[in-house]
């Protein structure tokens, strides 16, 4: 009897485990990575250029090696469209990552923009990821 107390605890531990680990899975192979900058000490003017036609609901802004000021971030659309994204004055490396959601349905992204420095903050330069979500 403990033995079969056993193995229903085991086979409802290997499922729980395994739906997990799907749903995970899942998530992860919806997000496509656009693009990394390095950000220069000064004043820093670049630009992430989506290479694939794919249409998107959200971003994510993430930062690692450093911590940077953000100025400004500007989204642009495919059809001509913008979106000025308000984004923390300051990001910190190895974050989880800021969420920004795109305005209107799936969107076709041409390229984000970014204004930005790393002044005062860190001896490394900080390096950022674009991330965008099907």
């Amino acid at each position: 009897m403990k033995t079969q107390v056993k193995f229903i605890y085991f086979f409802a531990f290997a499922i729980m485990l395994g739906s997990s680990l799907f749903v995970q899975a899942q998530n992860t192979m919806t997000w496509d990575k656009l693009g990394t900058k390095v950000v220069d000490f000064t004043l820093d003017r670049d630009v992430v250029t989506a290479s694939t036609k794919e249409a998107y609901t959200a971003l994510k802004v993430k930062v690692n090696n450093g911590t940077i000021n953000i100025h400004k971030v500007t989204v642009h659309f495919a059809n001509g469209d913008t979106q000025d994204v308000k984004l923390p004055a300051e990001m910190s490396k190895n974050n989880d990552g800021q969420l920004i959601d795109l305005k209107g349905n799936q969107r076709l992204i041409e390229k984000v923009t970014f204004w930005y420095d790393t002044v005062n903050k860190d001896k490394d330069k900080a390096v950022v990821e674009v991330w965008a979500k099907k």
